[in-house]
C-alpha cells in the first residue's frame, strides 16, 4: 500500500487594514493619550496620517535605492 501525501491547508494571510482605517485608529489613540480633550481632532488626524504614511512608505522603499540617489 502506497503512503498518502499529506496535504497541508494554506495559511490564510490576514487581510491588510486599509490605510484610512489605520489612520483613524491611530488618531483615536492619540486622542485618548491626550486625556479625551476635544478640539484637536484635525491635529490628531494629521499626526496619525504622518505616522502611518511614513511607516507605509518605509515598507516599500528599498534602502539601496535611497543610497544611490544621494
Amino acid at each position: 500500500m502506497a503512503a498518502r501525501a499529506t496535504v497541508k491547508p494554506k495559511k490564510q494571510q490576514p487581510k491588510p487594514i486599509p490605510v484610512e482605517d489605520q489612520i483613524r485608529q491611530r488618531a483615536y489613540q492619540i486622542y485618548l493619550d491626550r486625556g479625551d480633550q476635544e478640539g484637536t481632532a484635525l491635529d490628531d488626524w494629521l499626526q496619525a496620517e504622518t505616522e502611518i504614511t511614513h511607516t507605509v512608505e518605509q515598507e516599500f522603499v528599498n534602502p539601496e535605492e535611497i543610497q544611490d540617489t544621494k
